[in-house]
């Protein structure tokens, strides 16, 4: 455009102010700050973790009972644990929740997946999301991060989904305490300690008093360094066991049977942790946490896990307590 004209331009108010927003969202996006939500969320953030053993017969039935489950759970954001995806075809997760407005990013992006894919993890939110890294542990752990545009107070949330595809076994816990001190140093290192703190959905492996899931929860130091997240069970004030892993499914019976020779075995090994207040700004706090996805039909389970739904307020005035499982 001439100078001339753009001087003429310039001189209306209503040119100059559409100059100045076109002018301020440019600066927003070379500056890598995107526009966040303009929803505010006046209620506690509900989170699930959900490990949903891929393909495992009977499938469609389990697949049946996980979508009625999850939708009468409501949450908002989601990490899964053990999703499939065939190819030529959508991915377990997308097929899982169809028609259910979520936003949702896999570990793989489908150019390889030639074979069939068991073992992988992915992400569901009721807000954007974008992938802001995946990452593989030293122990054969493995982590998607990604970055949901929520509504305030939250704004940008960094959630993660997380899994070993080789650390189940009961001597794997070297491979375990790898994996937890370069999950922290991951998370560490893409986080923002000004903002909402991040929250980590995952199938472990391992039970609360391990040295992992110790070192996480900052009851010990790993490799000359520590750290803390809560882990929302106990966060919640919660005093039961909480098992996530147990003989009471008799999908869980036959791989305990099968490879530890154990027909009576209960574990919590599926969790939720929240960033803490020593590393970060935003408030968060948890105000309910309790053992989903545990409705079975007849002897039939959605998975061979058990799930674990929380409720994150995020303003002091959400902090009540709501439905607390002791």
């Amino acid at each position: 455009m001439k100078a001339l004209d753009m001087q003429r331009l310039s001189s209306h108010p209503l040119t100059r102010c559409s100059v100045f927003i076109v002018i301020s969202v440019a600066c927003q996006v070379s500056s890598g700050q995107e526009p966040t939500s303009s929803e505010t969320l006046d209620r506690p953030l509900r989170v699930l973790t959900a490990n949903i053993w891929n393909y495992a017969e009977p499938y469609e039935l389990r697949m049946k009972l996980l979508r009625e489950q999850i939708t009468a759970l409501q949450p908002d954001v989601i990490g899964f644990q053990e999703a499939g995806w065939k190819s030529e075809e959508e991915h377990q997760v997308k097929q899982l929740l169809h028609g259910l407005n979520y936003h949702i990013e896999h570990e793989s992006d489908g150019s390889d997946n030639k074979e069939r894919r068991l073992l992988d993890v992915a992400v569901a939110s009721r807000w954007p999301l974008k992938r802001k890294a995946f990452h593989s542990l030293p122990g054969s752990g493995k982590a998607l991060a990604v970055e949901i545009t929520a509504p305030q107070p939250i704004g940008r949330l960094l959630f993660v989904s997380t899994f070993g595809t080789a650390r189940w076994q009961f001597d794997r816990e070297l491979q375990r305490e790898r994996d937890a001190v370069a999950l922290d140093r991951f998370i560490r290192e893409i986080s923002d300690p000004n903002g909402f703190p991040p929250i980590i959905a995952g199938d472990f492996d391992a039970t609360p008093d391990s040295a992992g899931i110790r070192y996480l929860t900052g009851l010990q130091s790993l490799d000359g360094h520590s750290t803390h997240y809560y882990d929302v069970w106990k966060a919640a004030g919660n005093r039961g066991a909480g098992h996530t892993w147990t003989t009471q499914n008799h999908y869980a019976k036959k791989t305990t049977e099968q490879f530890w020779h154990l027909s009576d075995h209960h574990r919590r090994i599926d969790y939720i942790f929240l960033g803490s207040p020593h590393h970060f700004r935003g408030y968060a706090r948890v105000v309910s946490t309790r053992v989903v996805l545990n409705q079975p039909t007849g002897t039939d389970w959605p998975s061979d896990h058990f799930g674990v739904l929380a409720e994150i307020a995020t303003t002091p005035e959400d902090s009540e307590a709501t439905g607390i499982d002791k």
